[in-house]
């Protein structure tokens, strides 16, 4: 009987920093400390891509492994690998499909082209509302951004530090070299004149912390709640 076979399905290692806010090179050091202490698979063995003019490693992992990672880099975000993985199963799924029945291939292929369908509208919708929420050039300050993204100041206070987005200068939130590096945020100085009640004047440098277009997109995929 003729079927349609299943694809092996892995996650890159790529994939995996991206949705946990790591960067690549902390997720391959976590990946061979795995493997050195035989918890992953022993057999998978590094892959190359190419980065401007340089090669690098980068793994592709099977189910188990990618959440054992996961749990091992950033437990909280171990729910989105599972629902990520869930999403790729459910693409697969219908590819087990008897060729020699017609009836079986038109309802697989009918319900491929609904998902495609849905999946472009979706991801069409989520473009325009993180666009729309995007659009002011110099950033968004934090409680506007809280505002916009709709979830609790200590939420996002706790995501900026765990993934090395801001720090604290003079008890005032301020950006990193790596938020920076990468535009998600930036931080403004302004030396500020005063004068106190005695009438003595003086001068204090203003902090403040602001969240970039760029770094917007990435929190309002994160926590997903456009739509």
């Amino acid at each position: 009987m003729n079927q349609l076979t299943m694809p092996v399905l892995t996650m890159s290692s790529r994939d995996i920093a991206e949705l946990t806010g790591k960067e690549h090179k902390n997720v391959i050091r976590t990946i061979k400390d795995l493997l050195g202490a035989e918890i992953l698979d022993a057999q998978i063995e590094p892959l190359k891509f190419e980065y401007r003019g340089q090669w690098f490693d980068y793994y592709e992992l099977n189910k188990r492994d990618s959440l054992i990672l996961v749990a091992r880099l950033s437990p909280e975000f171990t729910a989105q690998i599972v629902d990520r993985w869930q999403e790729l199963e459910q693409q697969t799924k219908q590819l087990n499909v008897d060729l020699n029945s017609p009836q079986a291939l038109r309802k697989a292929l009918l319900e491929y082209t609904e998902q495609v369908i849905e999946l472009e509208h979706k991801n069409i919708g989520l473009e325009k509302s993180i666009q729309t929420i995007t659009q002011t050039p110099s950033g968004v300050k934090f409680q506007q951004a809280c505002k916009i993204l709709n979830i609790k100041q200590p939420i996002l206070a706790n995501w900026l530090r765990q993934h090395s987005w801001d720090r604290m200068l003079n008890n005032t939130r301020a950006s990193t070299y790596y938020s920076q590096e990468r535009d998600y945020c930036e931080t403004k100085y302004e030396e500020v004149a005063r004068i106190r009640p005695n009438g003595d004047p003086y001068t204090f440098t203003k902090i403040e912390f602001f969240i970039l277009p760029k770094g917007m997109q990435v929190l309002a995929k994160f926590f997903g709640k456009v739509e």
